[in-house]
């Protein structure tokens, strides 16, 4: 890969972080035209709103710690790039079945979507403070 290239972990994140901007779009119609969202079966839009923050948020960690930590760990850059879009993704379908959160196979998302977030940060901070000098 050239030195101009972006990582894939980099890459990722820029997508997430427009699809973010993207979901923008769904939120501003879920929030102005209610009825227009609940004919596209849109019963939640705080759940709207949750997915479009996760997907800004955690796409722009994703890609400040791509920069900041290049060439981590293999498993540690696909479980943030895993972890971050699944985390962000798991409130979409909550916008359309708001009481899903009870079922055990979406508990049992989350939580391998969680673990998957806390083994990417934890792994990239942990890369960081052992290339200090």
């Amino acid at each position: 890969m050239s030195r101009d290239a972006p990582s894939r972990l980099v890459a990722s994140g820029l997508a997430e972080l427009a699809a973010g901007a993207l979901s923008g779009w769904v939120y501003t119609i879920a929030r102005t035209q209610p009825e227009r969202a609940g004919r596209l079966g849109i019963k939640s839009a705080d759940r709207v709103r949750q997915w479009h923050l996760d997907l800004a948020m955690l796409g722009t960690a994703t890609v400040a710690c791509g920069l900041a930590v290049p060439e981590p760990p293999p498993v540690v850059a696909a479980a943030l790039g895993v972890g971050a879009w699944t985390n962000a993704m798991a409130f979409l379908p909550l916008a359309f079945k708001p009481d899903l959160d009870r079922h055990p196979v979406y508990l049992a998302c989350a939580a391998g979507s969680f673990i998957a977030t806390t083994i990417g940060f934890t792994g990239m901070a942990v890369g960081a403070a052992r290339r200090r000098p």
